[in-house]
């Protein structure tokens, strides 16, 4: 593994403002081809890191569907984020984020990957690169995401930001227990928690004392603006406009796979689904699958056995021949 934080110069954000130095940490796992055939962009979710294998085991690392031996693994933490790229009070979007992201590859050497993918936020940010820079991406993968943020999402979203702005550290806590809410299903709180009593003693349900603990994880380990910045971020998100394709013009178009999770209403797989089509209408090769799980949204990092089964038959193995190794 290696590890580097890449100056990236100014960056006009979409909000109209600049930033006047921008930073990006970038994570890189094996060597890259010199046509970068054996590239992959692991785009990490709401508050992951660059550190794609720390939080995507199964999917990441050897032995792994994407195996450092044959792959080159690329994770770039998010413009606004707490995990080592430039932080912003500003008004960030996903093109923002991603728009940094390609500046950083382009410092590193790396001008095409071969296929980028991510889950939620992530999702979002892959299927951005795939529109945004369709001549540097052969295909994406958009896991539990879809072409925009439903109006569900934005108002989730607000009501953790107006938590935050109560009180930075409570209302952090409080930020993350409507977020688990979200990423898991009825039928799991049911099946782990039901009505029984705290495990740990404390004089409460077991489901209170699990957000309890999430809450505490949360606060040692995530910064409250970073999260204001990227929760804004993922409202921006929306592809669905005719102006977004026009852009391509006769460009060639990646192949896209959206997977949808039977269990998750933030992201319903309906709507997963539907994205398929509408790029399929557009002339992209666009397909959907589904990951069945009741675990709901977190099922693509609580299940990554079950993931990886569903997505291995579709990763080509790559072709590890004239290894550049003075990029990694």
């Amino acid at each position: 593994m290696r590890e580097e934080t890449v100056a990236i110069g100014a960056l006009r954000l979409d909000c109209g403002q600049t930033l006047a130095a921008a930073e990006q940490c970038v994570t890189i796992y094996g060597t890259p081809t010199a046509d970068g055939s054996n590239v992959v962009l692991v785009e990490h979710a709401l508050t992951g890191s660059s550190r794609a294998a720390d939080w995507w085991p199964g999917i990441v690392g050897e032995g792994a569907l994407f195996d450092p031996r044959e792959w080159c693994v690329v994770g770039i933490n998010a413009l606004g984020s707490c995990y080592g790229s430039t932080r912003t009070s500003h008004r960030i979007t996903v093109r923002d984020i991603v728009r940094a992201e390609m500046r950083a590859l382009h410092e590193l050497g790396f001008e095409r990957v071969e296929l980028a993918i991510g889950g939620s936020l992530g999702g979002m940010r892959a299927l951005q690169w795939a529109l945004d820079a369709p001549e540097r991406v052969g295909a994406a993968v958009v896991v539990g995401a879809h072409d925009h943020h439903s109006a569900m999402g934005i108002a989730l979203n607000s009501l953790q930001r107006e938590a935050l702005a109560l009180d930075p550290v409570r209302g952090l806590r409080l930020a993350r227990k409507l977020a688990m809410l979200s990423y898991k299903s009825e039928d799991l709180f049911n099946e782990r928690h039901g009505r029984r009593s705290d495990r740990q003693g404390r004089p409460c349900f077991d489901v209170e004392g699990y957000l309890d603990r999430q809450a505490a994880l949360f606060e040692a380990r995530m910064d409250a603006a970073s999260y204001v910045a990227l929760t804004h971020a993922m409202d921006s998100f929306d592809v669905r406009a005719g102006e977004v394709f026009l852009q391509l013009g006769g460009t060639r178009k990646p192949a896209l796979t959206f997977v949808g999770i039977t269990a998750d209403w933030l992201f319903r797989p309906q709507d997963v689904r539907r994205a398929a089509q509408r790029f399929a209408l557009r002339g992209f090769d666009a397909q959907y699958i589904e990951l069945r799980s009741h675990h709901g949204h977190d099922a693509f990092l609580a299940e990554p056995a079950a993931l990886r089964a569903l997505l291995e038959p579709l990763i080509s193995t790559p072709v590890t021949a004239d290894i550049r190794s003075s990029l990694c």
